[in-house]
C-alpha cells in the first residue's frame, strides 16, 4: 500500500534555530552567548563497523545536526543543559577538574572507581547522561593543548552552553558525534589562541583539514576514553572534514579522505533515513561486544588491525583465504558453532563479525572504485540532500577545498540503457 503520510524529519532553517537559541540563551544563564556553533549529524552509504578496524568507510554529513550556544566562564565550571525533552533536566553543572580527576583516578583504591564529589558527581565507569560526551570534549581538548600551543585551554576556563539538535536521540544518524563536534568547534573559539585570533567565521577558514582531523582525533578520545564507547573515529572524522553534497571516502589506516560528488548519484533520486523505533545507543554493550569478537578473531589471525587481512586491491578470494584461515585455526566454525573457545567468546559469533568486517570492506573498496571510476558521461544535477552545513551558517563540518588527486567524478544515466554511469 502507498502512502504519502509518513511524517519527516526538516533540519529546521538554521539562521531561526541560531537566532532561538540565542533568545534561549540570555534567558538561561542571563547573559548572551559569544557565538552558536553547529556540526552536522551523518549516514553511511557504507562501511559499518569497520572503522576501529583501519577499513574504508563512506559516509556523508547531513543537514540536520547538533547546534551549541555558548559563552566562556574562568572558574572552570561547565554549565549545560539541553532542550531536547527527553534530555532535558535543568541546567547541569560539573567541572573539567573534576573530570580530570576522575581520568586519573586520583585517590581511587585498587580496582575501586574513583568518584569524585563537586557540584555534579562523576563516577568513571557510569555514563552521567548527555552531559559527559561534552566534558569529555573540553577534557580531551585540553590533552591536545598540551602538544599544540595554539589550542591550549587555560586551567580556569569554563563554559555557559545551551544545545539543541534536529537529529533524532538515538536514531543511529550520530547524535553523539554532532553533539561532541559542535561542542568541540565552541570551546576552540572560546578558549585557544587559536579561537582568540580568529574571530567568528575567520575559525573556519583558520581549521584546516589537518586540523580538524587533530579535533576529531580529540573527539573520538573523549568518547572513547571518557563515555566508555569503543567508535572507531568515523563519525566524528565527517562531522568536522564532511562537505557539502559529497561522500566523505575515508580509509581509517590512517585517516586520509577523499571528498567524492554525489551531485549525480542523487539526481531524480533521494536519500532516505527510515526511524525503526529502534533505539541505537553505543552505552548498551551491543556496540563493544560486536568489537570484542571480531577483535578476538583479529588477534587469532595474527593482525593488528582486520584491514591488514586483504591486500590494497581486495577481491572476494582474499575473503574467503581469511576465513578459511579462521576455520583452520578453530577446527572448523560448523563444529565449534556453540562452543567459547575463542577468548572466551562464541567462536561462531566471532567468524560472523570477522566475515562482516572483511566483506564488508570488499564492498567499501568496491564502491570507491565506482565512485572515482573516470570514464563515463557526466551529468551535472545537483544532489537533493546531503549537507555539512547549512547555508548561512559557520561551516563547522565542512572544510575547504582542496585539490583531488582524481579529477572529478560525475554520475550520468545512458540514454539508452537507462544504467548509472560515471564520467
Amino acid at each position: 500500500m502507498h502512502s504519502d503520510d509518513a511524517a519527516r524529519l526538516s533540519p529546521g532553517e538554521p539562521h531561526r534555530i541560531s537566532a532561538g537559541l540565542r533568545t534561549r540563551f540570555a534567558e538561561e544563564f542571563g547573559r548572551d552567548p559569544d557565538g552558536v556553533w553547529f556540526a552536522p549529524g551523518r549516514a553511511n552509504l557504507n562501511g559499518e563497523h569497520v572503522d576501529f578496524h583501519g577499513g574504508r568507510c563512506l559516509p556523508m554529513a547531513l543537514a540536520h545536526g547538533t547546534y551549541v550556544a555558548a559563552a566562556p566562564r574562568q572558574d572552570g565550571l561547565l554549565r549545560l543543559r539541553t532542550l531536547d525533552p527527553e534530555l532535558d533536566d535543568g541546567v547541569q553543572t560539573l567541572s573539567l577538574a573534576a573530570v580530570g580527576a576522575v581520568m586519573s583516578d586520583d585517590g581511587a583504591e585498587a580496582g575501586e572507581p574513583a568518584t569524585i564529589t563537586d557540584v555534579h558527581t562523576i563516577v568513571p565507569g557510569q555514563i552521567s547522561g548527555w552531559t559527559w560526551y561534552v566534558a569529555g570534549t573540553l577534557w580531551a581538548l585540553a590533552r591536545v593543548g598540551e602538544e599544540a600551543p595554539e589550542l591550549a585551554v587555560p586551567e580556569d576556563f569554563g563554559a555557559d552552553l545551551l544545545i539543541c539538535s534536529t537529529l533524532p536521540i538515538g536514531g543511529g544518524l550520530s547524535s553523539s558525534a554532532a553533539l561532541e563536534c559542535s561542542a568541540m568547534l565552541a570551546f576552540v573559539a572560546l578558549a585557544t589562541p587559536l579561537g582568540a585570533a580568529n574571530r567568528g567565521t575567520a575559525l573556519d577558514a583558520a581549521l584546516d583539514d589537518e586540523l580538524r582531523a587533530r579535533l576529531a582525533a580529540a573527539c573520538m578520545r573523549a568518547e572513547v576514553e571518557v563515555v566508555g564507547a569503543g567508535t572507531g573515529g568515523l563519525d566524528q572524522t565527517v562531522s568536522l572534514r564532511g562537505r557539502a553534497g559529497h561522500v566523505v571516502s575515508l580509509d581509517c589506516r590512517d585517516f586520509t579522505v577523499e571528498r567524492l560528488p554525489m551531485d549525480g548519484l542523487l539526481a531524480e533520486h533521494a536519500f532516505l533515513a527510515i526511524d525503526t523505533r529502534q533505539a541505537h545507543w553505543l552505552g548498551d554493550g551491543q556496540f563493544d561486544d560486536r568489537r570484542a569478537d571480531s577483535e578476538a578473531a583479529m588477534r587469532l589471525l595474527g593482525v593488528d588491525r582486520l584491514r591488514d587481512l586483504l591486500p590494497e586491491h581486495p577481491e572476494t578470494g582474499d575473503v574467503d583465504v581469511a576465513l578459511a584461515r579462521f576455520d583452520e585455526l578453530t577446527g572448523g566454525h560448523e563444529l565449534a558453532s556453540e562452543a567459547e573457545a575463542l577468548e572466551g567468546r562464541s567462536t561462531a559469533a566471532c567468524r560472523r563479525r570477522l566475515r562482516h568486517a572483511l566483506t564488508e570492506m570488499l564492498r567499501s573498496e568496491q564502491l570507491d572504485r565506482i565512485l572515482t571510476d573516470e570514464e563515463l558521461e557526466p551529468t551535472t544535477r545537483p544532489p537533493r540532500w546531503v549537507a555539512s552545513s547549512p547555508p548561512g551558517m559557520p561551516r563547522c563540518g565542512t572544510t575547504p577545498k582542496s585539490p583531488s588527486r582524481r579529477r572529478t567524478p560525475w554520475w550520468g544515466r545512458c540514454p539508452r540503457s537507462g544504467r548509472w554511469a560515471r564520467g
